[in-house]
């Protein structure tokens, strides 16, 4: 018995310093390069994304560029545990490997049992990130009726993107499940954010422009470029071949159209995806976003003096964050979080005269996939930057 008073005795002890430190017996910090922020009592957190916020790429840091597995994308619900939302719900002292929505981890990846069920009351952590979707796909996730507004074009380009990009193994039944499940994760959520817009300078520019210029020897190359080098080397093809015909100012002009018009369904879109989600969500959730950054300031896939697409990309990128940071009307209920910083912490491009090896290779669109997503360092980055805005806004 004096044994046993003594072990108790010794159990309060240590449960009293660790209560007057500060420190849960139980706490671990999986990722010491973020702030701490379980004192804000967050107990679930829910995350749109596109790629960055799977981690696309970022466990194959330092890893050479002709070495990296392309094809390891990220599939239902997978997240790394490089990605920046897993980081932030470390940080909340949530549980990192708590998501709904299928696997977590890159390589031993296991299922979650209650994935694509209704099991989802007692989840942390609810994660709507998936590589490649635009704001038409996320508008859709939480509006289905959406798609009746589509044009044509629009839907045939979102369906490319369901169907044969981040939920191949679900097909559009995964994605059908996820409109499904979505509000009800909404209402559970205490803290959301919301980050995407970067793919709309892609996906949608590029494909509107094949169709408006309609010459069936750019589109060819552009196609044949599509098919081994991925949405990059299409975009060079383009420009190289419409020089090559004598039609390089009519793919600049319609470029440049075409990226108005994206911007443009962008702030729709935006605008409707929050206008829903706030109307959802609990009168005490926060919801987060962050501006987009410019991967490709300065990059130039061809020699055409006259085409800089980093130039393109960057008036894009800035017509995209006006409306996040000031014209929403949602503007007064979220919060913006600056992600520029993370600029000079991404991957240098490689100069100009290594991209033609790069192509002849094999490697180029791995080239520009992985200077494009931010690697651990960057991640740990971004981040900081949701978390400390978290902290100032409690």
């Amino acid at each position: 018995m004096k044994n046993f008073k003594r072990f108790i005795a010794a159990l309060m002890a240590t449960v009293i310093v660790a209560t007057l430190s500060g420190i849960s017996a139980f706490a671990t910090k999986t990722y010491p390069g973020v702030e701490d922020a379980s004192n804000l009592g967050y107990k679930s957190y829910l995350v749109f994304g596109d790629s960055i916020a799977t981690g696309y790429l970022s466990e194959q840091s330092g890893t050479d560029m002709k070495q990296i597995n392309i094809a390891q994308t990220l599939r239902d619900g997978e997240t790394t545990t490089n990605a920046y939302p897993t980081m932030i719900a470390d940080a909340l002292g949530l549980d990192v490997k708590d998501n709904p929505f299928g696997y977590f981890g890159n390589g031993n990846t296991q299922k979650n049992p209650d994935a694509w069920s209704w099991n989802h009351d007692h989840y942390q952590f609810y994660n709507y990130a998936r590589d490649g979707l635009t704001s038409h796909e996320f508008r859709l996730l939480l509006d289905p009726s959406y798609y009746n507004q589509m044009t044509e074009e629009e839907k045939n380009i979102s369906d490319n993107i369901i169907i044969d990009g981040d939920f191949t193994k679900l097909g559009r039944y995964g994605f059908t499940m996820m409109q499904q499940h979505i509000h009800k994760d909404i209402k559970q959520a205490d803290v959301i954010t919301a980050w995407f817009g970067s793919n709309d300078l892609l996906f949608y520019v590029l494909q509107t422009t094949l169709s408006i210029v309609n010459d069936t020897t750019i589109t060819d190359a552009a196609n044949a470029a599509l098919s081994v080098v991925g949405m990059a080397g299409a975009l060079d093809a383009v420009i190289n071949t419409a020089a090559l015909v004598g039609k390089l100012p009519l793919v600049l002009a319609t470029l440049v159209t075409q990226s108005t018009k994206a911007n443009a369904a962008f702030a729709e879109n935006w605008d409707a995806f929050m206008g829903q989600l706030i109307a959802e969500k609990k009168p005490e959730c926060k919801i987060y976003v962050g501006d987009i950054y410019n991967s490709n300031a300065g990059l130039k896939f061809t020699s055409t003096s006259q085409f800089r697409v980093g130039q393109l990309m960057g008036f894009s990128a800035n017509e995209i964050n006006n409306v996040i940071r000031n014209t929403s009307k949602y503007r007064s209920q979220y919060t913006v979080v600056h992600t520029a910083g993370v600029e000079p912490l991404l991957p240098e491009w490689a100069p100009l005269d290594q991209w033609q090896a790069a192509l002849d290779e094999g490697y180029f669109y791995t080239m520009f996939m992985a200077t494009a997503h931010p690697q651990r360092e960057g991640q740990i980055y971004l981040a900081n930057e949701f978390v400390k805005a978290m902290k100032a806004n409690a």
